[in-house]
């Protein structure tokens, strides 16, 4: 099967001219064949009606015609002469099937063929009284001339096929490029869409009608794409923001609650429990209110010269303090400063610790690496673990999507840490990615040029 585009054209192509070339042949085989004998015959019934008698031992008289061909067979049998030919009186004897020939002067004449001992004439017969004038020739010197005819063809051919060829793949590859270049530009408009160009106003247009249908329904795609992204951005920010209220006023219910109960009793219990789950929905709740403000194209950044390398030193004391049981090791870089909505990393950055800690193995270790040159900065976070999901590097940026362990309910967690924090290094212009190597060590890695 044949993968390449162009390949194929220029295959194709060429087909068509072998097609063509077989074809040619055998019909210029055919129409000359006919305009030959055609010739033959109105030059034959010119010599007819000449008074001259021409003879197979009289090669000298006869009348040079048909672009100067002089034929030796040539026999002219005329009925005012007595010929000696035995030829004359063959043709008068012979039954032969004749075909009627009109000339532009109205005369009639007819023609036929007629073989004797192995050669077959060509003979010409004008209708007179008493006898009828002959005219022939053998069919081998008419054969001959078109014979020369294909010799000359071929020669030709075999000479200008070599540039037809070299011409055809020329013409096919420029034509398939041609149309590759035109698709490439439809699928540079198609890749180059997202949510920020999704607006009708920006409608694409072809320059060539005959892809204008395409480019119509690319269009009417893309505006429906922009309504179902508006409806879904205004349904998930709508609903975030009328359920963060309630669940404010019930995290408040519920802290009162914890007050007013007696210490270490079952209401109190009951309390706590229930302010962690709210706690827990206040936090989705926000993280799907940046989603969809993200999905929008509606989240903007608050850009400050944030400090870097205190935010990871700070975190790794905060790591030794709160995980005692982990070994915290650093390679920070000193004085590294970026400009960025230091909101927003300072969440992507506890995040990717925060899933470092409790996706880690008992006496594990979390490493922080921190590096800036000249035009990239990157930032690592790096932790131990164990029976890590095989599909984990993939699906770890998709929302809701939680590693296996963690739907035993033992890890808390609501699947939309890691999707936010892809969409913040999105938003900076940075690339984070998640990779597992075969001692089931788990890297989060943050990079962005400058």
């Amino acid at each position: 099967m044949i993968k390449s585009f162009k390949l194929h054209i220029i295959l194709q192509l060429i087909v068509l001219l072998c097609i063509y070339i077989y074809i040619n042949r055998v019909f210029s085989q055919y129409l000359a064949f006919e305009f030959i004998q055609d010739k033959v015959n109105a030059e034959l019934v010119q010599l007819i009606e000449d008074e001259r008698i021409f003879t197979a031992d009289n090669v000298e008289s006869k009348t040079s015609f048909f672009s100067n061909t002089k034929f030796n067979s040539l026999v002219k049998c005329s009925a005012t002469h007595e010929s000696k030919n035995e030829l004359c009186g063959r043709f008068e004897q012979s039954l032969i099937d004749w075909s009627v020939i009109k000339t532009q002067d109205s005369k009639t004449f007819e023609f036929g063929k007629l073989s004797l001992s192995g050669v077959v004439w060509h003979v010409i017969r004008k209708k007179n009284t008493p006898r009828d004038d002959y005219l022939a020739i053998d069919e081998s010197e008419i054969n001959f001339v078109l014979s020369s005819t294909w010799e000359i063809r071929d020669y030709v051919q075999s000479r200008v096929l070599p540039l037809m060829a070299f011409l055809l793949i020329l013409v096919s590859y420029y034509l398939s490029t041609h149309i590759v270049n035109i698709i490439n530009k439809i699928k540079t408009i198609i890749s180059n869409t997202d949510i920020k160009n999704l607006n009708i106003e920006n409608q694409s247009v072809s320059v060539h009608y005959e892809f204008q249908p395409f480019i119509d329904v690319f269009n009417d795609l893309r505006i429906r794409l922009k309504a179902s992204f508006d409806q879904a951005s205004r349904f998930s920010a709508e609903a975030s923001h009328e359920l963060r209220t309630p669940l404010t006023i019930l995290r408040g219910y519920s802290e009162r609650g914890i007050k007013n109960s007696d210490e270490n009793s079952n209401e109190q219990i009951q309390f706590i429990l229930m302010a962690e789950e709210i706690d827990r929905l206040i936090n989705i709740t926000d993280k799907l209110l940046i989603l969809a403000r993200s999905d929008a194209g509606h989240l903007e950044l608050s850009p400050s010269l944030v400090n870097l390398t205190d935010i990871f030193e700070q975190l790794a004391l905060d790591a030794e303090i709160i995980n005692p049981d982990l070994r915290i090791s650093t390679n920070i870089q000193k004085k590294v400063l970026w400009e960025c909505d230091h909101q927003l990393i300072h969440q992507l950055i506890y995040n990717l610790y925060s899933n470092a800690s409790k996706y880690n193995t008992k006496n594990g270790w979390i490493h922080f690496a921190l590096s800036q040159s000249s035009n990239l900065l990157t930032f690592e976070i790096l932790n131990s673990s164990d029976n890590v999901s095989v599909d984990l590097p993939k699906k770890a940026f998709d929302r809701f999507y939680r590693g296996e362990e963690s739907h035993t309910r033992k890890i808390e967690g609501t699947g939309l840490g890691l999707s936010l924090c892809k969409e913040i290094a999105k938003i900076h212009g940075g690339d984070l990615t998640l990779s597992v190597n075969a001692h089931q060590h788990v890297s989060a890695k943050f990079s962005v040029n400058f």
